[in-house]
């Protein structure tokens, strides 16, 4: 059986399927700690702590996993 089309004739979203791992240039993966680091001083500022602690806890994340040797 398809996927069936909703009321306003959109299909529901396939579900992403994701490998093991990703592989992120130098590049990529500093414009990534650097959005985030961005998006948490907008949110600290806009009062929206817990998802400015959310995008915190993520890059130290990306960080850790970027300078473990």
């Amino acid at each position: 059986m398809g996927a069936v089309d909703a009321p306003d004739g959109t299909r529901p979203a396939t579900p992403a399927r994701f490998g093991p791992c990703v592989a992120l240039s130098k590049r990529e993966a500093f414009g990534a700690c650097q959005a985030l680091a961005d998006a948490d001083r907008w949110l600290l500022r806009a009062g929206r702590t817990a998802e400015a602690d959310a995008l915190g806890d993520l890059f130290e994340l990306l960080e850790d996993r970027l300078t473990a040797g």
